[in-house]
């Protein structure tokens, strides 16, 4: 994620000194109509200038940033807009001596008509200009890099809160077969050592291929369904287009695995849970329903939790792509989520 912030950040600062270029030549070719004059001022200007702006907003505004002194930033934007503008200055009396010694038509331009102290002035201005600009750029970028390091904490934070509860009721459901069928709970043990080994190593990935989380909660459902035979029955369907897309790992489980943890379960009226999930170029969607209890067992402090991380965890990735609508009734809870990629 750095090296790509900085790419981008590389190729942006890149394009303003190209546009500052334009800007220069375009000012100047209106009154010399001389392309290498102007083009041979206009670059000598962005040269000189561009190591010092750098200097000024790259190393002593976001140093200025970080030690929250700012009033002596204040004080080192303008010596330096002052040494642009001596910079501008000795450019304009240089070309005004090459257009007297014949290196270029003279022109209004490098003329020299006004009063020294408005020359000084304006040049004074335009150094102000540039670097307000280059300035103001550079903390617009360094704001949004912050912005997307704090997102990424965020969503580390949110994607780690899962992993400790998903791994207490893996113990916990081993520890309860152990007291009912020793055999049964050595076979599930090791089919849940392949879900932990997935939890742990893939699910710390940020993005996995969407085949991969899919198999996971196969994987879950299966041992569910195993562990819940007689007292429940569950519904599957899968239509995925493309297994390699990449999604962000762990994504669906909380949905299935909170369909299984409050589904009712009986073996004189076994609940139910149905799960449907389909994906078509670069819309994802999934549907869960579940049998309930009558008593709102799902609004329990585990259940909520685990719903507002990952409502978190949709906003940082997906924000207003994303739709996620749960009705509730007596007897079924269903979720329907969708996803723009």
């Amino acid at each position: 994620m750095k090296n790509d912030l900085l790419k981008r950040e590389s190729y942006i600062i890149l394009m303003y000194w190209i546009i500052m270029f334009f800007v220069f030549f375009v000012q100047v070719i209106a009154q010399t109509n001389s392309v290498p004059e102007a083009g041979l001022f206009s670059l000598l200007l962005v040269v000189s200038i561009y190591p010092i702006a750098t200097y000024l907003s790259r190393d002593l505004l976001l140093r200025a940033m970080r030690l929250k002194k700012i009033s002596r930033f204040v004080l080192q934007f303008f010596l330096f807009s002052l040494l642009n503008g001596i910079i501008l200055l000795a450019y304009l009396f240089l070309f005004h001596l090459l257009e007297q010694e014949g290196f270029f038509p003279k022109s209004e331009y490098f003329s020299i008509t006004l009063e020294p102290f408005t020359i000084a002035s304006i040049f004074f201005s335009s150094g102000v200009f540039i670097n307000l600009c280059i300035c103001g750029l550079r903390f617009l970028l360094e704001y949004i890099r912050s912005q997307k390091v704090i997102l990424e904490y965020q969503l580390r934070t949110l994607q780690h809160q899962v992993t400790p509860h998903f791994m207490f009721n893996v113990l916990n459901h081993i520890h309860i077969l152990m007291q009912e069928d020793v055999e049964k709970s050595s076979s599930l043990l090791l089919k849940y050592s392949e879900i932990l080994r997935y939890q742990l190593y893939e699910g710390s990935k940020k993005i996995v291929r969407l085949e991969q989380d899919i198999q996971f909660i196969k994987d879950f459902i299966s041992i569910e369904e195993f562990r819940w035979s007689g007292k429940l029955t569950t519904r599957c369907s899968w239509e995925v287009e493309n297994g390699k897309m990449e999604i962000p790992a762990l994504l669906f489980i909380v949905f299935v695995e909170n369909a299984f943890k409050y589904a009712t379960k009986s073996e004189s009226e076994p609940g139910f849970i149905t799960i449907h999930f389909k994906q078509q170029g670069n819309m994802l969607k999934l549907e869960v329903e579940n049998s309930k209890h009558e008593a709102p067992l799902q609004s329990s402090d585990s259940a909520g939790l685990g719903l507002k991380n990952i409502r978190e965890r949709l906003e940082i990735l997906y924000h207003s792509k994303y739709s996620l609508d749960i009705v509730e009734t007596e007897n079924r809870y269903h979720i329907n989520l969708q996803i723009t990629a």
